[in-house]
């Protein structure tokens, strides 16, 4: 490979999607002072502040809030929260399948939300006291709701045939747009395919497979497709991180790239639109936790510059950053540092194209940009703790659904109350504690 990628930017600039951390720190203290209504107001005003106001009644106590192909519905009575989203009509034919699909996923994809047949309609249920109404607790499960509902509504519809409850607002390409992906996919398909190619060659495997795989990322970064076209590159990328022998991997990469490649402009263009979000499916990544995820990144490609193996840098930096733009929301400032060098390095000599991208790479590590002040990030820090244990509970709760039968209805439930304080608490050495009890207990409980 003698020159970089071209940088191609992203081909609809549509409305950013994010929590802001201080309403959601106002939420925690709300929720803190037991004034649990206001708590959920401000968790909803963190999600977007227009929403209350667009898709709330007059009383601020029922919520309808739209998020791809499904609905959000929030009840907030004085003694307990309900949530529910509308999934998908059964179909007449395949619905034994796909009911059986819907038991797995009940235990395997949701947390604490359930799927509840009504009829010929699936739908997705939560309710708890209102005094459990945690707002990283409650974030965390209308986020789980709204990553299932966005990625198997596609894929359910195409296998059995089911109908969508409700029809997404979405905005397609314009004409121009699609053009631009068509072209720039064909650019970055066959200038990655001819790369691997090469390397392949050389018995350079591993270079094929990251050039492969990152320039499925910049596809995503500059077209942001949807439907279930992400949900088969999603797969693609599963299935390149087996356990399999690289050329296998590699083979894998080329023959996802050229369906890609293989793809029509009109079909193509059918999963190119922008669609009203509820939460950002990505999970928010610090420059701290971004620093340690490149750390070991950095000591290889400042050894390979001075072995003036500029190939290895450009690559595996060219594959990091789209990928880490690809699976996650980070700061801004982080977000346009990490553009700038991919913009300012791309078609140029592969040696010109490594300084600049380690060099990037170098300020990222030293923490070298304009990031927000220690305060904003030990915040961010201790948000993320809190979704961190709230992410435990629900894990807990889930993996145990069904042993529960195992033992006590009143054991777990007091177990599992004391659970809840420890969270709402943000105690995490009584909560695990608590975690382990439960589970040797329902052990026991099987064995006697």
């Amino acid at each position: 490979m003698k020159k970089s990628f071209p940088y191609i930017p992203p081909a609809s600039t549509s409305e950013l999607v994010y929590t802001d951390g201080e309403i959601m720190d106002e939420a925690v203290e709300a929720f803190e002072n037991h004034d649990y209504v206001k708590s959920l107001h401000l968790l909803i005003d963190a999600l977007d502040g227009d929403f209350r106001e667009r898709y709330g009644n007059s009383d601020g106590t029922s919520f309808s809030i739209p998020h791809g192909s499904i609905v959000v519905n929030i009840y907030i009575k004085p003694e307990a929260l309900h949530i529910s989203a509308d999934f998908l009509r059964l179909p007449e034919k395949g619905r034994v399948a796909m009911l059986r699909q819907i038991a797995e996923m009940n235990i395997e994809n949701l947390m604490l939300a359930r799927f509840v047949k009504d009829g010929d309609y699936l739908k997705m249920e939560y309710s708890c006291p209102i005094t459990d109404t945690h707002p990283h607790k409650i974030h965390s499960i209308i986020h789980n709701i709204c990553a299932v509902g966005d990625k198997y509504d596609d894929e359910l519809c195409t296998r059995f045939n089911a109908e969508r409850c409700y029809t997404p607002k979405v905005e397609p390409f314009t004409e121009e747009q699609v053009d631009n992906v068509y072209k720039n996919l064909r650019t970055v398909g066959h200038l990655a395919l001819d790369a691997a190619a090469e390397y392949c060659s050389q018995r350079r495997y591993i270079y094929a497979w990251t050039i492969i795989s990152g320039a499925i990322y910049q596809f995503c970064f500059f077209a942001n497709p949807q439907g279930q076209l992400i949900n088969e590159i999603e797969k693609a990328i599963d299935a390149m991180h087996d356990e399999r022998p690289l050329e296998e991997l590699i083979s894998r990469g080329t023959n996802f790239l050229n369906k890609l490649l293989g793809m029509s402009k009109k079909e193509l263009a059918k999963d190119l639109y922008s669609v009203e979000m509820m939460v950002s499916l990505k999970r928010f990544a610090s420059l701290q936790s971004v620093q340690e995820d490149f750390e070991s990144l950095h000591d290889d490609t400042c050894e390979a510059m001075e072995k003036r193996d500029f190939d290895q840098v450009v690559v595996r930096i060219f594959f990091s950053f789209y990928q880490l733009l690809f699976e996650n929301n980070i700061p801004l400032l982080l977000e346009y540092h990490i553009i700038t060098a991919l913009r300012e390095s791309a078609d140029l000599p592969i040696k010109e194209a490594a300084e600049i991208l380690n060099n990037a790479l170098d300020k990222i590590i030293e923490g070298d940009i304009e990031s927000q002040d220690e305060e904003d990030e030990n915040e961010d820090d201790e948000a993320e703790d809190e979704e961190t244990l709230a992410q435990a509970h629900a894990n807990v709760v889930a993996a145990h659904q069904k042993l529960a039968e195992a033992m006590s209805g009143e054991k777990i439930a007091e177990i599992q109350r004391q659970m809840d304080e420890a969270l709402k608490a943000g105690n995490v050495a009584e909560y695990m504690r608590l975690a382990t009890e439960l589970q040797m207990l329902m052990l026991s409980s099987l064995g006697s």
